[in-house]
């Protein structure tokens, strides 16, 4: 079974701070039995719990990052944005930069940052067909979608939280 997991949290388990409140520092992921076929990887990491009322989309985007190659079963924590992603991999804005959020960048990997109570961070990493697929450079989560979903063999997700203490854990129910 294809798998993705990180050794810094469980699944459905609180991403520690070092990865969060805006960090730069993307956390060491992992995956393992690639589904046959498989000729690259994409990896997004989304939040699906921004509250309406925050006049911003409904799920914000913290990385994403494409033609991965298959040969690939891991990704260093730091690996964003210190430029050491493997051969011929690619990065796109997060939504800082489609929102022009004032203080953070544009680039590579944005560490969770709720604004009201605890969120879910979905972490989604996509077996793909294809050795590379094409992205205009400052595409947006539609074009990462519109590129990856029709070349996607199957995904495998990590989920993690962040938020105040105290928060309720979202259950997305």
């Amino acid at each position: 079974m294809f798998t993705l997991k990180s050794p810094a949290f469980q699944d459905g388990g609180k991403i520690p701070e070092k990865y969060t409140e805006g960090s730069k520092i993307s956390p060491p992921l992992s995956w393992a039995d690639l589904p046959k076929g498989t000729k690259s990887l994409a990896l997004s990491i989304t939040d699906p719990d921004v509250p309406e009322a925050f006049g911003l989309p409904r799920v914000l985007v913290h990385w994403m990052v494409y033609d991965i190659p298959s040969s690939v079963t891991s990704l260093a924590e730091g690996i964003s944005p210190s430029g050491k992603l493997p051969s011929g991999t690619k990065e796109l804005n997060n939504d800082t930069a489609t929102f022009k959020l004032p203080g953070f960048y544009d680039k590579g990997y944005w560490g969770p940052f709720p604004p009201d109570a605890a969120h879910r961070y979905i972490f989604t990493l996509y077996a793909l067909k294809a050795p590379s697929i094409t992205i205009p450079e400052r595409g947006d989560y539609v074009d990462f979608v519109k590129a990856v979903l029709p070349q996607t063999i199957t995904t495998a997700t990590l989920i993690g939280s962040y938020g105040p203490a105290k928060a309720p854990i979202p259950t997305g129910k």
